[in-house]
Formats: C-alpha cells, structure tokens, sequence
C-alpha cells in the first residue's frame, strides 16, 4: 500500500525557484483565484513520476479563472505518459502556521486529490518534511491524514468525513505549530497529532494535486481506467503564520 511516502515521489522533480520564505509571505496570504499569480505558484510541467502513477503532470492541467482553481486530469497527456494531471505549489516555502483551503475534490477509482506540505531532498534539503490531507476517489467519504518528521512517517489515519468531497466544497484546515498539528474539516477538529517531541520544524512548500495510479496502486487507490476529464476545484486557500497552538484534545494520529 502506497501511503504518505507517495507525495515525496510525487514532488521528486520539481523546480524550487525561491529557496526561502518571500518576503511578501511571511505575514501570510490569502488567494480567492480571480487570475493567474505566477509569482505565488509554480505548476509542474512535462515529467511524470515513477510506476505507480499513470498521469504526467502539466501545465496546462491547472486553469484559474473568476474565484476558481480547476485541476483537471484528462487524455491531453502523450508527453511520457498518455494522460495529463495537475500539481501546483507554492514558490516559497512556508513554515509553522494555519493552511486553510476551500476545495471539492474528485470521485472515481484510482484517483487521488492532494492538499499537503512538503519539504525533502528533491527540493535541497536533506529533511523530509510532510504533513498531509490526501482524498481517494474511490470514497470520497473519507480522508486520509498523516504527516512526516524527518522521513518517519506517522499515520496514516483514515476519518469518516459525513458527506461526499466530491459533491460540494467544503473547508480544510492544517494548524501546524512547534507542539503539534492538528487537522480540521469545516471548522472541526479531525485529529491531533500524537508526540509533541516528533513534530515537522521545517518550512515547505504548500501543495495541490490530483493524480491517477497505475495497477501496481489497485489495492491502495482501486483500479484507474481512464474515460473523460475530471476536475478537482480549489475556490480558496490561505496560510497564517503561527506558532501559537489552539487546538484541543481529540484522536491523535501515531
């Protein structure tokens, strides 16, 4: 079963063009997607990862227009792999703090819709860094969360959300601090994390994405079958930083 350890690979090329946090991000930011803001984002283009995934990311797979973000996965691949998919992070690299977004993700066997920090050695630093919300298609009921310190990986943990992703947006929040993270749905706290001395201390990028998964993924993410396009939306997202820690006791993730 492919885990957290799947966004690592997912990151394995990209470009990091900003090695710090930008001066215009370190109070924080808030985007409603009203147009493109190449200085914010960088869309991973003309590669794919290894076997386990069956799209190529691309540019093109990421459309923002009037106070949206579409992540579409479709047949306009053919560069290494014949369907195309989304991935976008953030230029600078963020650290402790609230990660809100506002997203309806996609339904169908074998997909998978991202929203996660990540810092490791394909970006120039040697520590890997993570903390996750990754939503499989195959039940959009559910959603997956877990984090990374250093490689070791805690989770994952699967929460039973109440309502389908896919049909409607709803609100997704990461309140990462030096004690602990906690990871919020709607206002609500999910889960916590379990060890206060085993917490991420280094800042990464934020990331979106949806990408499918090839047969050696069935088990994990069901069966991928490409038929048509399919769009994830994100209508919002914003990062406050704090180290200050607000969440209560719940379920803890080990």
């Amino acid at each position: 079963m492919r885990t957290l350890h799947a966004f690592v690979l997912v990151s394995a090329f990209f470009v990091v063009s900003q090695p710090t946090i930008a001066a215009d991000e370190q109070n924080g930011f808030s985007e409603l997607f009203k147009k493109p803001n190449d200085d914010r984002w960088y869309m991973s283009n003309g590669w794919a990862n290894g076997d386990y995934q069956s799209c190529e990311f691309r540019a093109d797979a990421v459309q923002v227009s009037d106070g949206s973000m579409r992540l579409t996965l479709s047949g306009r691949g053919g560069n290494v792999r014949p369907v195309g998919c989304p991935e976008i992070h953030t230029r600078a690299r963020l650290g402790y703090g609230i990660y809100a977004a506002r997203l309806r993700t996609a339904a169908g066997s074998g997909l998978d819709t991202t929203f996660f920090t990540y810092i490791g050695p394909p970006s120039g630093v040697p520590v890997w860094d993570e903390i996750d919300f990754e939503f499989l298609g195959k039940d959009p009921h559910f959603v997956t969360i877990g984090y990374r310190v250093n490689g070791q990986e805690h989770g994952p943990k699967n929460v039973q959300l109440g309502f389908d992703a896919s049909k409607a947006f709803h609100d997704y929040t990461i309140e990462w601090t030096p004690e602990s993270i906690c990871w919020y749905v709607d206002g609500k706290i999910i889960a916590k994390s379990h060890d206060e001395k085993k917490i991420p201390s280094t800042p990464g990028m934020l990331f979106f994405s949806l990408w499918s998964g090839s047969s050696l993924e069935d088990a994990w993410m069901g069966p991928f079958t490409y038929k048509e396009p399919i769009t994830a939306e994100v209508q919002s997202v914003s990062f406050l930083p704090t180290k200050k820690r607000t969440c209560p006791v719940v379920d803890e993730v080990d």
